[in-house]
Parts: structure tokens; C-alpha cells; sequence
């Protein structure tokens, strides 16, 4: 009895984390609210997730607000770069879809390839902020090492398209909270991808003993 009480139980940690989760779910609906601050608010929350998955959290507030001024440009640049590639491939995969529809199994060809397009944009899109917030590279590497993980570890990837399909179904049934769904799928999918960059960062330390770097998906 006394150890489920106990303030160091396992579960009551746990518990403590979705408190900060249902929190910084809060702090980055208001950070979002100008929209094109999205991405310097997603960036933070990824910030706080990545040290929560390891058990290196600070606090909420001071977490938050040091991970927006710190990644507030790069992490900007990125959601404007992501919400026009997510415009075009829309767009491309709409017309294929009436494309497809028109002239039937001729076009099934170019329709695949504009839906294989928008789930690497996607799958991109879910390692991007992690990345950022976990290692100081430039835009362009964030990119690039983001891409070739999403691809690479397929497992990963579709993993956290799930968690975030699952958080559009809470979306749909309490619309009123939909920012705590998505404060969960980015909680959660950050242990994914924490698996992805321990997995990089072995790789790369077994290989060379002395020299050591945070990551190198390549390998």
C-alpha cells in the first residue's frame, strides 16, 4: 500500500509527465495562436518531450519559453518550408486523384507517386524538430538527416504516423481538447524517435571509439 502512494512510484512519475504534457499542450495552443509561430512552439514542446523521455525535464514554463527563443528561427524557416511543400504535394496529389478518376488505371501510376510523395513529406516532417532541438545543425543537415531517418526506419515512422492518426481520432470525438491530443502524440512519438538517434549514435561510437558524434544517419 505504502508504495503506490509513494510520490517515487513509477506510475505516479508517469502520471507527473502527462501533467506537464497536459501543460505544455496549453503554453504551445497560445504560442501557436499567430500561426506562423507554429513551428517555434512545436519545436519547444519537442524540446521538453526529448529531455522528459530521459528523465531530464526542467520546468514547464522555463523549458518552454528558453527552447522558443533558442530555435525560434530555424524552427520558423522550417514550418514555412514544410506548409509549402505540404500545399504543392496537396495540390499535385488532388489533381492526380481527378487524374486517376478520369482516364482510370493509366493514371494509377502518377497518383502512387504523389501519395509516396506526401508520406515522405510526412514522415520528414515528424523527425524535423526533434533533430533540431537535440543537435545543433544547420537547417539544410536537419533536413537532410531527418529524410534519410524517416526512410530508413520505416517502423519508426509509421509508428508515429499511428500515434498521430489516434490523436486526429481524439481530435474528432473532443474537438474542445484537441491541442492536449496532439501535446500526446508528440510525447509519445518522442520515444520513438529517441530509439532512432541512440541507434545512430551507437552505430557511430562503436565504429570509431575515439571519435565521437551525436549522429550521423548515414551509417
Amino acid at each position: 500500500m505504502y508504495t503506490l502512494f509513494n510520490p517515487e512510484n513509477k506510475f505516479w512519475i508517469f502520471m507527473g509527465k502527462i501533467s506537464d504534457v497536459a501543460c505544455m499542450s496549453l503554453l504551445w495552443l497560445i504560442t501557436s495562436l499567430p500561426v506562423f509561430t507554429i513551428g517555434a512552439a512545436t519545436a519547444s514542446f519537442y524540446s521538453f518531450a526529448m529531455d522528459a523521455v530521459q528523465d531530464m525535464e526542467g520546468g514547464v514554463w522555463r523549458s518552454f519559453f528558453h527552447a522558443f527563443r533558442k530555435n525560434f528561427k530555424k524552427a520558423t524557416i522550417l514550418w514555412i518550408m514544410l506548409i509549402v511543400l505540404f500545399v504543392i504535394l496537396s495540390v499535385n496529389l488532388y489533381a492526380a486523384w481527378n487524374f486517376y478518376l478520369a482516364k482510370g488505371i493509366i493514371a494509377l501510376g502518377i497518383l502512387s507517386l504523389a501519395f509516396c510523395g506526401m508520406l515522405v513529406l510526412i514522415g520528414t516532417g515528424m523527425y524535423l524538430y526533434p533533430v533540431l532541438v537535440s543537435y545543433d545543425f544547420s537547417i539544410k543537415k536537419v533536413i537532410t538527416d531527418s529524410f534519410v531517418m524517416a526512410i530508413r526506419n520505416p517502423h519508426v515512422t509509421i509508428s508515429c504516423m499511428i500515434l498521430y492518426l489516434l490523436a486526429g481520432v481524439g481530435i474528432y470525438y473532443i474537438s474542445g481538447l484537441f491541442f492536449f491530443w496532439i501535446g500526446l502524440a508528440i510525447f509519445f512519438s518522442s520515444y520513438f524517435v529517441l530509439g532512432v538517434f541512440m541507434k545512430y549514435a551507437g552505430i557511430k561510437i562503436e565504429k570509431k571509439k575515439k571519435k565521437k558524434r551525436a549522429i550521423d544517419p548515414y551509417i
